[in-house]
């Protein structure tokens, strides 16, 4: 009996996976111009941060790293709000609905997971290691363009990617999730 309800977790794990993903990618796409907006204020601070000289040094400091903070934490609230907008969940449900769907879906989230891990390696291993085969000149600047990129398109794009995940954990009807026992 146990072996059954294992496959069932298992069954479409990654299907259900990149679907979401997919999803996500539509979201993230549909509100560039947004995305943007909140991006490029952390791509600026990080830019000059890295890239500046001496005149940008507060970039650097505790103050553009407030900024960069708030302003993420300001775009994961406009995502959270955007993505959930169309649901009727209450609040009181979305505990268990999340356990749930862990207790019910973790082929899921590792198949996400084991997405992330690839997403990790393309836009944080694969820059890393090509930055430093470059003459220490042009590592400071390569590192301050890649920290600009990132902070507009990898970044809330794993903040999309997440909060879609959450949103499809707790929209996800309670027949569809396999429970022990």
């Amino acid at each position: 009996m146990t072996e059954g309800i294992e496959e069932m977790r298992w069954s479409g794990a990654w299907g259900e996976a990149i679907r979401v993903f997919g999803a996500s990618g539509g979201f993230f796409i549909r509100h560039y111009p947004i995305v943007f907006a909140f991006g490029a204020v952390a791509s600026v601070q990080r830019f000059l941060a890295v890239g500046g000289d001496e005149r940008y040094a507060w970039a650097g400091g505790v103050g553009g790293e407030v900024v960069t903070a708030a302003v993420r934490v300001l775009f994961l609230a406009w995502v959270i709000r955007r993505a959930f907008a169309d649901t009727d969940v209450p609040w009181s449900e979305v505990g268990a609905r999340l356990g749930r769907f862990v207790d019910g879906r973790t082929g899921v989230l590792l198949a996400s997971a084991a997405l992330l891990v690839a997403l990790t390696i393309v836009a944080k291993v694969i820059p890393d290691a090509i930055g430093a085969s470059l003459d220490a000149s042009a590592q400071a600047t390569y590192q301050s363009w890649e920290l600009a990129i990132k902070n507009v398109t990898v970044i809330p794009f794993t903040m999309v990617w997440l909060t879609m995940l959450a949103r499809h954990a707790v929209t996800v009807p309670a027949t569809a999730a396999v429970t022990a026992g």
